[in-house]
């Protein structure tokens, strides 16, 4: 039987193929910092009864069952105030890190590559995150940006917000047959703390 983390990631990789093309949001290479974009609205979490299996297989992808990965990068990033209009970086570039719901870009501090069995460990503190779907605060100030690789693929990009408990993750709209990113929460537990800790240590914040 497929394990559920690799079927996750069959069905993730297959959606992404025939749709990511068609998303309005999407480039050649749709990990590139965001483009300046004055029309894009707040994203606030998703409060909804029931999830579509594509939403609710994203998740899981992106959470509890998050692909094994060998490459992991690590960005400290400014903490502005999402809420400033000039508070995010709008130009793109290589001191730019996306943070997709606000349509903007953090400046990256700093930078550094893991690889290895150091790869294992972070990618089980970030499994053992207590995620709350419609948690964190309907705000988002990034202390870190994180993306996640096997081989030259990208798994996984997102920015992470422990004040608000919250990151983004991909979403995927059925009826256009498209996807855009959305909010997702997590308590602020040990674990939670015990991530931050990882992180800091691989790489100090130079703001915290």
């Amino acid at each position: 039987m497929m394990h559920p983390s690799t079927y996750c990631l069959v069905l993730w990789t297959a959606m992404t193929a025939t749709t990511m093309a068609q998303a309005p949001d999407s480039l050649d290479n749709p990990f590139l910092p965001v483009a300046a974009d004055d029309t894009v609205a707040e994203s606030k979490p998703d409060v909804v009864d029931e999830e579509s299996p594509e939403e609710r297989m994203l998740a899981l992808v992106h959470t509890e069952a998050l692909p094994h990965f060998d490459r992991a990068e690590i960005f400290t990033l400014s903490m502005p105030d999402p809420f400033a209009d000039d508070a995010m970086k709008r130009e793109s570039g290589k001191d730019a890190f996306p943070v997709r719901p606000y349509g903007k870009n953090a400046t990256v501090l700093q930078h550094k590559t893991l690889t290895g069995p150091r790869c294992d460990d972070l990618r089980k503190l970030w499994q053992d995150l207590t995620f709350d779907r419609n948690g964190g605060a309907f705000c988002h100030r990034p202390v870190y940006g994180l993306r996640f690789y096997r081989g030259a693929s990208l798994l996984f990009e997102t920015t992470v917000c422990w004040e608000c408990q919250n990151f983004y993750l991909p979403k995927f709209d059925r009826q256009k047959r498209t996807f855009s990113h959305r909010w997702h929460g997590f308590v602020n537990d040990a674990h939670a703390k015990a991530l931050l800790t990882r992180l800091r240590s691989e790489l100090p914040h130079p703001q915290l």
